[in-house]
């Protein structure tokens, strides 16, 4: 994208339709080390907020890209935890002046005890914070904290954020097979959740290639045992919903900058750039033979890892 460094996409996104993502926060560099990341280990755990990213340099990128057209939304994520850039705020409410597009943030919700985070967030439209535990014991085989973390910390954070939030708050949770979707799991879960009072439950399972081989699948019947248990707001983020993203040309560069952060299947990436699923192949092909994408195999699919990214 025009040599952009913080902004990719847009990209389809389960949850988000056309999502133009903000990434602010150094590769890897997170409160968490959990066994399911699509981008491997993490190997800078951290919790010490600071400008990682000037939004002098990201604004610009944003206004940029979504001056293109074809962006449903503009979205903190990527390789890191953005609540850790402590101008997160600040780049909202500026995006917030420049345009009419929501703002959303996917976070893990883990620095929300603190009052300057929950603060930073309350002008995005669409707040997407995870809780995959509400025992210590399944919160730590899982989502490998940052010593200094507090599974009771965090989810105070969370009910403080909904009561001084006036945006939608989708909760994530996310589950690994003989990790953390026991009964006692579920229930502990269910009860946390019903205090936190989210606008929607969505439960995720291992889908792409995880940082550690230990974190498997939940079934899908099992999913569905756990969604009726939820209740009615609760659903399951099912693979392969993805929206279409206009106006996206064969464009290798955006390619490479989107799988560095996120792995895609060849019917993500055609859906992307709005080529058949054999064009698709043809080209990642191509991308393979010369030694710029990596492709690897996980549950019967194939996804494309930015070759010099293999974590």
């Amino acid at each position: 994208m025009d040599g952009a460094r913080y902004v990719f996409g847009p990209l389809p996104s389960r949850r988000l339709g056309r999502s133009l993502g903000v990434d602010i926060i150094p590769r890897k560099l997170c409160t968490l080390d959990c066994l399911y990341c699509e981008l491997g280990p993490t190997d800078k755990r951290g919790l010490r907020r600071k400008e990682y990213v000037s939004p002098s340099v990201v604004l610009p990128e944003i206004q940029s890209a979504i001056s293109r057209g074809g962006v449903d939304y503009i979205t903190f994520s990527g390789s890191g935890e953005p609540t850790l850039n402590s101008s997160l705020g600040s780049m909202i409410r500026s995006v917030k002046s420049m345009t009419a597009i929501p703002v959303a943030v996917i976070t893990n919700g883990t620095l929300l005890f603190l009052e300057e985070v929950r603060n930073d967030l309350l002008k995005a439209d669409v707040v997407l914070p995870s809780l995959d535990a509400a025992t210590d014991a399944a919160f730590e085989r899982l989502d490998r904290p940052h010593a200094h973390l507090r599974l009771a910390e965090i989810i105070e954070g969370l009910k403080r954020f909904r009561k001084e939030y006036d945006g939608t708050i989708l909760l994530e949770v996310f589950l690994a097979k003989g990790i953390n979707d026991s009964e006692n799991d579920i229930l502990a879960l269910e009860e946390t959740i019903a205090e936190i009072h989210p606008d929607r439950v969505q439960l995720n399972t291992v889908v792409r290639p995880p940082a550690y081989p230990s974190a498997i699948a939940v079934d899908p019947e099992r999913l569905e045992e756990i969604r009726a248990l939820f209740g009615p707001t609760c659903e399951i983020i099912a693979p392969g919903k993805q929206s279409r993203s206009a106006g996206a040309g064969p464009d290798t560069e955006v390619l490479l900058e989107t799988i560095q952060r996120r792995p895609l299947s060849v019917k993500e990436i055609a859906v992307m750039f709005e080529k058949s699923e054999d064009q698709a192949l043809r080209w990642l092909d191509g991308l393979e033979k010369n030694g710029v994408v990596h492709p690897s195999v996980f549950g019967g699919t194939k996804f494309y890892k930015h070759a010099t990214r293999q974590h």
